[in-house]
């Protein structure tokens, strides 16, 4: 029944704001305003008893006075004016409810009952209740952005719940360096009603969802965390990023949401029990994340590396060593195949390092031998986008008078770009996990290179640096053995 009610969160059909106001500095003024940015289709009711207008919207004095249904509604009202908000709300038959206010249990012993007050009345009628204490939600398909931050995320297939408001946007709109986007955004606030386990057993059955990305300051309720995250993971990655890892950070935490952070080893034991993918800093969170939806999941630990560099090879190999992953071993077969396209000084071996002299072909040619070789369960590719890393020769050579140096850049990016659309097409031939390594990954969107656009168009990851691709793939080669002992 509740997995049904926060169905409402996401895909209501009218939209209450109680509290809004003709300030634009107040809460009220910016939620309403973002719905309208945003072009929510449904009906929307502002409810405020010393408003007539808002926005051009007739203002009602209560929820109680709406003519039509309300699915959900959002309190932005003094703390101590919510639970009547809420009463009203039952009354109403309001579905569910979003409490941006804050002054709950993060205040101590006078909120903590505030708040109780709130879970006992949500929880009596069945009406879904996130937060109090958050920014509000989001949810692009439906084009529902009731929150504060006037960020529109970009529809895409990770959904995110955090404890801290901020986070939820900054994890967004990293997505979104990237060319991906969220599903649904939940700024949970104190959990004063729908937990981790809620929410957990709800993205796993949504079919816009993919990865789910938490943002963690405590847990109320551990075993049925744990319960929940364990069948949730059988299903679809958890990736977590967690504050208060510190005894400062833990403080912390306890007076923004209320919540006691958990002990730091037992925590990390949980994660290892129940299949979920631990991550230590925000970047780390985007790019696992991205990570695992741009990329087929890897069968198992045997890397391939090909790069156009030696030294490359060299710390590629290092870091697959020091995160848990093997070196493929080629086959003399597999050898004998490469040493065909490669050329004659190339030193037989993986990393396949393609001495820096066979240009576009090498790698068209080569991969395809590599995972039909059956030898490696992943490749990374070392060095995709290179051209946009080069000087323009056609603005600084000092021949560029006698020269035509436009056209010699404008074929090198025409070749990228055909070089790109090979790589998609074998990426998608073959459904095999390829990580595409580029120093220019997080300029791409930014400086419009078309080549690099077309990949991340197509959800296929680019990561920025030799490092972060081997901690994508540790993580996403760990989830997957582990899904498939559990499953066995």
């Amino acid at each position: 029944m509740m997995m049904e009610m926060m169905n409402y969160l996401f895909e209501p059909c009218s939209v209450a704001i109680i509290g809004v106001s003709n300030n634009f500095a107040k809460w009220g003024f910016i939620i309403l305003h973002n719905l309208l940015m945003g072009r929510y289709p449904g009906k929307i009711y502002p409810i405020n008893p010393k408003e007539k207008e808002i926005l051009g919207f007739i203002c009602y004095p209560s929820v109680l006075e709406v003519p039509g249904e309300i699915d959900l509604a959002l309190i932005t009202i003094p703390a101590q004016d919510t639970p009547k908000a809420v009463k009203e709300c039952v009354e109403k038959k309001v579905k569910a409810i979003v409490v941006i206010s804050a002054g709950f249990a993060e205040l101590g012993k006078e909120g903590e009952a505030l708040q109780k007050e709130l879970k006992e009345i949500a929880e009596k009628a069945g009406i879904a209740l996130v937060g109090p204490n958050g920014q509000g939600i989001s949810c692009p398909k439906s084009n529902l952005h009731p929150w504060m931050p006037v960020y529109f995320p970009k529809s895409g297939k990770v959904a995110i719940i955090s404890q801290s408001g901020n986070l939820s946007t900054w994890l967004a709109e990293g997505l979104e360096n990237f060319g991906f986007g969220v599903s649904k955004a939940v700024s949970a606030g104190n959990m004063a009603s729908l937990d981790w386990a809620d929410y957990l057993k709800y993205f796993a059955k949504d079919p816009d969802t993919k990865v789910i990305l938490l943002y963690i300051e405590g847990i109320k309720d551990g075993r049925s965390f744990m319960e929940s995250a364990y069948q949730t993971s059988l299903i679809k990655p958890i990736v977590v990023l967690k504050g208060g890892r510190t005894p400062e950070g833990f403080q912390t935490a306890r007076s923004h949401t209320g919540v006691m952070a958990g002990e730091e080893g037992i925590f990390s034991s949980v994660c290892k029990q129940v299949g979920i993918i631990r991550t230590e800093s925000m970047n780390e969170a985007v790019i696992i994340s991205a990570g695992l939806v741009a990329s087929p999941i890897p069968k198992g630990k045997r890397v391939g590396i090909l790069t156009s560099g030696g030294g490359l090879g060299v710390i590629a190999a290092d870091y697959c060593k020091e995160h848990n992953l093997e070196l493929a071993q080629l086959s003399e077969k597999t050898i004998e195949q490469l040493k065909k396209i490669l050329p004659p000084w190339w030193v037989p071996g993986n990393p396949v390092d393609l001495v820096a002299g066979i240009g576009y072909a090498g790698p068209k040619q080569i991969l395809p031998i590599l995972i039909e070789s059956q030898e490696l369960d992943s490749v990374i590719l070392i060095g995709v986008g290179w051209v946009h890393t080069m000087a323009d020769m056609s603005e600084l050579s000092p021949l560029k008078d006698r020269l035509n140096f436009k056209k010699i850049m404008e074929e090198r990016k025409a070749g990228d770009l055909r070089y790109c659309r090979k790589l998609r097409e074998l990426i998608q031939q073959y459904n095999f996990p390829i990580l595409l390594v580029s120093t220019s990954a997080q300029r791409a969107l930014d400086r419009n290179l078309e080549s690099l656009i077309e990949l991340l168009l197509n959800e296929i990851m680019l990561y920025p640096s030799i490092e972060q691709a081997v901690k994508v793939l540790s993580a996403i080669t760990g989830y997957y053995l582990w899904r498939a002992g559990k499953q066995k």
